[in-house]
C-alpha cells in the first residue's frame, strides 16, 4: 500500500506540471490570438497569462487527480469583434492545439539533446521522465482539442462551416455532447484510433529534429 501511493505521488510530481503547462500553454494562445485579432475579451477576463490558477477549472482539477484526464476553464471570445469572424474563429480555435503541438516538439528537442548535458544519470532520467510527459500529454490534448464535438476547439471550426446550412446539425452536437464523450471513452476502437492519432502526431513531429 505504501508503495503504491509513494508510486503515485511520484507520477504526480511528473504528470501534473506537465499538464499544467500544457493547459495553461493551450488557454493563453487562444486568449493572445483572439487579443491579436481584436478582441479583448479574454484579455478583460484575465486570460491573457500563463498563470495555471487563471485557468483552472476546479473539477476539472479534480477528475485530473482521480483519473488522470482533465480540463481547464474554455476561453471565451466574441468573433463579432473580429474583421473576419469566420477566419479568426478558425485561427483562433486552432491556436491552443498548435501551441500544445510546438510545445511538444519542444520537450522531443529536449529530449534528443538531453544526454549532451552533462548532468548525472539520476538528473538525465528524473528530465527525461517530465519530457516524456509533457510530449505526451500535449500531444494528447491538441489531438482530443481537434474533434469536432462541443465545447472543445474542433467545434468551433465545424459551426463556422456548418451553422447556416445545417444548423441543426450544430444543435444536435450540442445538445448530445455529453454522450458523444461518454461513447468515446468506453468504445476500444475509437480508444485506439485516438492512441493512433497521437502516435502519428508524434512522429511527425518526430521528423522535424534535427
Amino acid at each position: 500500500m505504501h508503495s503504491s501511493f509513494s508510486t503515485l505521488i511520484a507520477s504526480m510530481v511528473i504528470f501534473l506540471p506537465a499538464f499544467l503547462l500544457a493547459l495553461s500553454v493551450h488557454e493563453y494562445a487562444h486568449a493572445l490570438t483572439a487579443y491579436l485579432l481584436g478582441d479583448p475579451t479574454a484579455k478583460n477576463q484575465g486570460r491573457l497569462t500563463l498563470n495555471p490558477i487563471a485557468h483552472i477549472d476546479p473539477m476539472g482539477l479534480i477528475f485530473l487527480m482521480l483519473f488522470r484526464v482533465g480540463w481547464a476553464k474554455a476561453v471565451i471570445f466574441d468573433a463579432r469583434n473580429f474583421k473576419k469572424p469566420r477566419l479568426y474563429t478558425v485561427f483562433t480555435a486552432l491556436a491552443g492545439p498548435f501551441a500544445n503541438f510546438l510545445l511538444a516538439l519542444v520537450g522531443l528537442y529536449i529530449l534528443k539533446y538531453a544526454p549532451l548535458l552533462g548532468i548525472s544519470n539520476i538528473s538525465l532520467i528524473t528530465l527525461q521522465q517530465i519530457m516524456y510527459a509533457l510530449v505526451y500529454i500535449n500531444i494528447g490534448l491538441g489531438v482530443f482539442n481537434l474533434l469536432p464535438i462541443p465545447p472543445l476547439d474542433g467545434s468551433h471550426i465545424l459551426m463556422i462551416f456548418l451553422i447556416k446550412k445545417y444548423p441543426h446539425i450544430i444543435e444536435w452536437f450540442y445538445r448530445y455532447s455529453i454522450f458523444i464523450f461518454i461513447f468515446i471513452f468506453l468504445a476500444p476502437p475509437i480508444r485506439m484510433g485516438f492512441i493512433y492519432l497521437i502516435q502519428i502526431v508524434k512522429q511527425i513531429l518526430t521528423i522535424l529534429v534535427i
